[in-house]
């Protein structure tokens, strides 16, 4: 007897989208709280390559998000409003990054252009950052001091948390 065609098509598509998703991705590793944040390049979205984590003396906050995520859009003017307080200047101790990942490079320059990200941004091609960084779920924020030590790592919208994020963000100081 053989199966009906209706039957082989769902198996099909929940194999592929778990593929997809990155559900058998055994080896991300979640980022070590004080442990050194990895070195890595970020392609910026004009197409300049920069170095992230190696910037001896400035704190970095680095969310990872997606254009597609309603959590990771949510996120944005938090993380904006918290930015002209402690990040905006040339003398600012903490930087601001914002990395696309599980997104086309279009949408996300979409995305970056409709919230006009005033920080550095960049798409993460492959998720290959957000891979050695532990994240495999947008919006993820990682806090790291000027040591280029890792002090924090958030998961989720952040939206509903200004007050921890704003002390997060001072305790980086």
């Amino acid at each position: 007897m053989s199966w009906p065609k209706f039957y082989k098509f769902p198996a099909y598509v929940v194999v592929v989208s778990l593929l997809l998703s990155g559900c058998f991705d055994e080896n991300v590793m979640p980022l070590e709280i004080d442990a050194k944040a990895p070195p890595s390049v970020l392609t910026l979205l004009d197409g300049e390559p920069r170095e992230i984590t190696n910037h001896p003396g400035q704190a970095q906050i680095i969310t990872f998000m997606a254009s597609w995520c309603p959590c990771s859009n949510e996120s944005i003017p938090l993380i904006k409003k918290v930015f002209e307080q402690y990040g905006k200047g040339e003398e600012s101790k903490i930087e601001f990054l914002m990395i696309g990942i599980q997104s086309a490079e279009r949408k996300f320059k979409d995305i970056a252009h409709k919230w006009q990200i005033p920080f550095i941004i960049g798409y993460d091609d492959g998720d290959k950052i957000a891979r050695t960084y532990g994240i495999t779920a947008p919006p993820t924020t990682v806090f790291v001091d000027a040591d280029g030590v890792v002090k924090r790592v958030f998961y989720g919208n952040i939206k509903d948390k200004e007050e921890e994020f704003l002390r997060w963000t001072r305790d980086l100081l």
